[in-house]
């Protein structure tokens, strides 16, 4: 008996040993490093050793926690499209979806380019004393940071920032159904008709075909030049670029049904919206804390994230703004980057804002967001409804999303947004249908069996402590594409059609020419 309690002690132990972690996330902005930073915390707590691959390090040292600055990479690439001013936001309005774009896919093989042959980044993936029971890499539409993994031995967790969607979902499964799933980036949402269904089908076969001609021999390239050269050096066998791609253990998405579409997931795929918000909210400055407590009709706060910048805008549309907030009871906090003339009295600007602490105040009314997925996660978490102006990427769907649900109203962005924000804003004043909605997917939201940061973790263990979690992964993986899609048999079917004309073709022609033997025979 006591040896049985023994070995139970030491199995157990050996489950709640500390890991040691990998965590990197290469898209360098300010909204994904909250995300990175946000894993980093849930992992710390939870007592694991974790090494940050981060362009934006923490201010302070902290406890078993070792982080490798890639500023000097960022910074190059700020270099590299410090002219192109296509992201601003004046530029956007208007114009298709920039996640669409040629430019689009340019920049984010760019972007893995240059942090891939970084020599800060290249010493530490040849460092021999670096060891990891497991890496977690953001998938920002690149494949190939997933050859960082088989460098160390270890398991691979991709995580994915934004809603499911068939781009991610084909590395660990298969593509979704385009008839009730759209793109990332498409303005539409299901129910689609007719015509949406085609064109989310149209769009997504181009995609996939233009992504594995012009997009995917330059990553293949890139990899076998840079980790095969690594690899040998390690002493580590590596896998081919199309192996290595598909071997993920897991795949955590910074989603939610109650924000989002509930996809059909594979059992690798796991949901974790949230748990980036802190456990405690913070207590606001004291000069916000007193403007919130003291407005008496209310506060509305309004922000395009922090990508996009108020500041950004067209003179004129900045100028309607202000006119139009001039004429609301409430107080109006703006994140705006720079300083405004001839602000109203009930217009507060703050060029940077705790975006959490001010959702969280009760005497906030609603939320004016641009629709990245970190607004929408941080506005349901704390109940507060939405009117989403989406720019760019990901933001449509998820605007819509919020839309579709209810707890949200969805204003597309022109020059002379006001005359449809003003009317907008009245009706989520008056209508408490919106923020009811709010609490009601709120609810959906939290009641879940553990935290976002708590389910993050336990996932994160289960992939090290079942040696990878084959058991998990999904049987479409091992089919070539054109099993998947019936190819062979749709050319089964076609051969067999074509021989079936042939042999009646045969068959006629035969019974032709007996014919015309049997008269010539009666002359």
């Amino acid at each position: 008996m006591k040896l049985q309690i023994i070995f139970s002690l030491v199995f157990l132990a050996s489950f709640t040993q500390a890991l040691r972690l990998l965590v990197f996330f290469p898209m360098m902005s300010k909204s994904h490093s909250i995300l990175g930073q946000g894993m980093v915390s849930r992992l710390l707590e939870a007592g694991h050793e974790v090494v940050h691959v981060t362009a934006f390090p923490r201010d302070k040292p902290q406890a078993n926690l070792t982080e490798i600055n890639l500023i000097e990479a960022s910074n190059r690439m700020k270099e590299q499209f410090q002219g192109d001013d296509t992201f601003k936001l004046k530029n956007l309005i208007g114009k298709e979806n920039v996640g669409d774009s040629v430019f689009f896919v340019y920049m984010t093989y760019e972007i893995s380019k240059n942090i891939i042959e970084d020599q800060t980044f290249i010493k530490f993936l040849l460092n021999p004393n670096e060891k990891f029971d497991a890496v977690i890499i953001e998938w920002f539409f690149s494949d190939i940071f997933a050859g960082i993994a088989p460098l160390f031995k270890c398991p691979l967790i991709w995580f994915g920032s934004t809603e499911a969607h068939w781009q991610i979902l084909q590395v660990v499964d298969e593509i979704p159904n385009p008839s009730y799933s759209v793109d990332i980036f498409s303005v539409s949402k299901p129910p689609l008709n007719f015509m949406e269904r085609l064109r989310e089908l149209y769009r997504i076969a181009k995609k996939y075909i233009f992504i594995s001609l012009l997009s995917t021999p330059f990553e293949r390239s890139l990899y076998n030049s840079v980790f095969s050269d690594i690899a040998n050096k390690r002493g580590v066998t590596l896998p081919s670029y199309d192996e290595v791609i598909y071997n993920a253990s897991l795949l955590l998405i910074n989603s939610h049904p109650s924000i989002g579409t509930p996809f059909r997931l594979p059992q690798n795929a796991k949901y974790i919206a949230g748990y980036h918000i802190d456990r405690e909210v913070k207590p606001l400055p004291k000069d916000l804390q007193k403007l919130m407590d003291e407005a008496k009709h209310g506060v509305i706060y309004f922000s395009m994230g922090s990508n996009l910048k108020s500041e950004d805008m067209s003179e004129s549309m900045k100028k309607s703004l202000l006119a139009m907030f001039s004429k609301l009871k409430q107080t109006v906090i703006w994140k705006f980057e720079s300083d405004l003339d001839k602000v109203p009295a009930n217009v507060h600007l703050v060029k940077w804002a705790p975006q959490q602490s001010i959702l969280a105040h009760p005497n906030l009314k609603f939320f004016m967001t641009h629709g990245g997925q970190l607004s929408t996660t941080e506005a349901i978490h704390f109940a507060v409804p939405v009117i989403g102006i989406p720019v760019a990427a990901d933001q449509h769907v998820n605007m819509r999303s919020v839309a579709n649900k209810g707890f949200g109203i969805y204003i597309k962005i022109t020059e002379d947004i006001t005359d449809d924000l003003y009317p907008a804003i009245q009706e989520m004043l008056q209508n408490p249908s919106y923020k009811s909605k709010a609490k009601e997917l709120s609810f959906i939201y939290h009641n879940r069996p553990l935290t976002p940061g708590d389910e993050l973790v336990f996932w994160t263990e289960h992939v090290v402590h079942t040696r990878g979690a084959l058991h998990l992964r999904s049987p479409a993986l091992q089919l070539p594409f054109y099993q998947k899609f019936f190819l062979d048999l749709l050319i089964l079917i076609l051969v067999a059609i074509v021989l079936c004309v042939l042999v009646i073709r045969f068959i006629r022609n035969g019974s032709k020419g007996t014919k015309k033997t049997k008269k010539v025979k009666t002359k």
